[in-house]
């Protein structure tokens, strides 16, 4: 006689507790085993031979196991990096062990412990300057307004302040967050404007939305435009260039205490797909957003105020573009919501072959795939230009999880 054995996904402890006592589990034996379900990898860069062959050694001896570079044995090399997998128990023994070595090592037993309470991180409090906002328990949803004529999407569409506001009023209706007003285009190619022309176009839009209690975030990378429009009633900044574009924005940022979303882009909008090359694209990513996220913690922008956008076809390929997606929950070490800005991007088209006529409604239906992927694998917010289809499939997404 087969008994039948089914294989139970364990991400969480509250997940490995319920399993256990539904088989009736003594709640104690429940605590003393949950940890010893749950099993990591973790992958660390930048080690010297001497700290990757301490960090294997004490993998090995409380039963886990660690991947070092050749040549770091006999330190023929000069930096390795490091995959160490066990489980919860086992790294936080070793935590403790590395705390006591030399090296430097107590360092990575830091690091590594901020790794393990970020992934089991949960919820993020958002607080703007006047709104604030739960990401986490239920994904949250920026509705994007272009006021431009040449967006890639709505170029032109909402141009006029009178068309921006019913559009603007019309997404809060089918559940959008706050509304990201944008009014310099960062589609492929898209020259730059000059701070009096985004100012013309942004602040009256920002202004009528304030006053009607709508939050608003506003995409720009320069700081004269963030400080009028946070003047001007914005909640929040959306910096594409992630605060390195104009040496002000950072300080703006930290004057008025705002939330910030810092995206990753190779390059300018002008240039970023001329080279869509990477070796790791998920680790060079995530390594420029911890980078970003420490300049700005230096510049005084408070880190809980700060949230992360691995920045979909902005210098990405299409299999580029796939990966992020697919390694998305290696973010979550970083301990900040995640962004993701998917909707109607031409990767989209190119996957399901339809760039014809029926292009725009195959960007529907394939951002709605791209957005509920991407909430299955850790996105907390999703930036969309159809925000009631998105909130239905947003809202069946939070359920699965």
């Amino acid at each position: 006689m087969r008994l039948p054995v089914r294989r139970i996904d364990m991400e969480t402890l509250v997940r490995a507790g319920r399993e256990m006592d539904l088989i009736g589990v003594d709640p104690a034996g429940i605590r003393i085993m949950a940890p010893k379900q749950l099993h990591y990898n973790f992958k660390v860069e930048g080690l010297v031979p001497a700290q990757a062959n301490v960090i294997k050694q004490e993998v090995l001896s409380i039963g886990g196991e660690a991947a070092i570079a050749r040549g770091a044995a006999s330190c023929s090399i000069d930096k390795s990096g490091a995959v160490i997998s066990g489980t919860l128990k086992q790294l936080n023994i070793l935590i403790e062990k590395l705390k006591a070595q030399s090296f430097g090592l107590c360092e990575v037993a830091q690091s590594l412990n901020a790794a393990l309470v970020n992934m089991e991180r949960k919820e993020f409090h958002i607080q703007g300057r006047g709104k604030s906002w739960t990401a986490g328990p239920r994904t949250l949803i920026a509705g994007i307004l272009n006021v431009t004529p040449d967006s890639f999407s709505d170029g032109a569409l909402f141009f006029e302040k009178d068309m921006a506001v019913e559009r603007a009023l019309r997404m809060t209706a089918d559940g959008a967050d706050w509304i990201d007003v944008g009014g310099e285009s960062s589609r492929p190619g898209a020259s730059p404007v000059s701070a009096g022309e985004e100012l013309r176009r942004v602040l009256p839009v920002v202004e009528a939305l304030a006053g009607k209690g709508i939050a608003v975030s506003v995409d720009t990378t320069k700081a004269v435009v963030a400080r009028e429009a946070l003047k001007a009633g914005a909640e929040m900044i959306n910096d594409i260039s992630a605060l390195s574009s104009d040496p002000d924005m950072a300080g703006v940022c930290a004057e008025y205490q705002c939330p910030v979303i810092l995206m990753h882009m190779r390059g300018t909008p002008a240039t970023m797909q001329n080279d869509v090359k990477y070796n790791d694209i998920a680790g060079e990513v995530f390594d420029y957003l911890s980078a970003r996220l420490d300049f700005a913690a230096s510049r005084g922008i408070d880190p809980e105020k700060t949230i992360i956008d691995p920045g979909m076809g902005f210098g990405k390929s299409v299999q580029g573009n796939i990966d992020l997606i697919r390694d998305l929950k290696g973010f979550k070490t970083l301990g900040r919501p995640i962004l993701i800005g998917a909707s109607r991007k031409s990767f989209i088209n190119r996957i399901l072959d339809k760039e014809g006529a029926d292009g725009k409604q195959a960007r529907l239906a394939g951002s709605l795939a791209v957005a509920v992927a991407a909430i299955r694998n850790g996105a907390e917010i999703v930036r969309v230009h159809d925000v009631k289809e998105t909130r239905e499939a947003a809202s069946l997404a939070d359920a699965l999880k």
